[in-house]
């Protein structure tokens, strides 16, 4: 699976203000809204945050990947936020988290979504990689690292 074939250029983000775990999503979702990829703030929102009352998606290591599966959708949608600062999203280990992938599927496409969070966490693995996710100086910067990431997974 490319992470390339489902997040856009436009679905980066950098250093967007931080705040509540409903505060950080929900600027996502808008920003999906605002870019077309989704249709409106609800459902997704409201999807999320029942995902997170299962376990907070906030792995550890400053990564977080909140994700959904959401029956309203017709294709996976993801989006990519680098917080240089950190913000606070009640990780596993209590770091401040720098990287968000963001993940929704349509309810029926388990194993689109499945592999998609694979693929993500075999990504976000590589400490190398990480670290220049967290270094990059540019949206198309850390778009290019994400494609390389899938020509070397071709």
């Amino acid at each position: 699976m490319k992470i390339t074939d489902y997040l856009d250029r436009g679905d980066i983000f950098q250093d967007l203000p931080g705040g509540t775990k409903e505060e950080v999503f929900a600027r996502l979702i808008d920003a999906l809204v605002a870019n077309g990829r989704l249709p409106s703030v609800e459902p997704y929102l409201t999807a999320l945050l029942r995902r997170e009352e299962l376990g907070t998606t906030a792995v550890g290591g400053g990564i977080a990947i909140p994700h959904a599966r959401v029956e309203e959708l017709d294709r996976l949608v993801m989006a990519f936020a680098r917080f240089k600062q950190g913000i606070g999203l009640g990780a596993l280990d209590n770091a401040p988290i720098h990287l968000i992938f963001l993940v929704l599927a349509p309810e029926d496409a388990t194993e689109a979504y499945m592999r998609a969070l694979a693929r993500i966490a075999s990504i976000l693995r590589d400490p190398d990689t990480k670290k220049k996710l967290l270094e990059a100086s540019s949206t198309d910067e850390i778009y290019e690292l994400l494609r390389e990431q899938d020509a070397e997974e071709e």
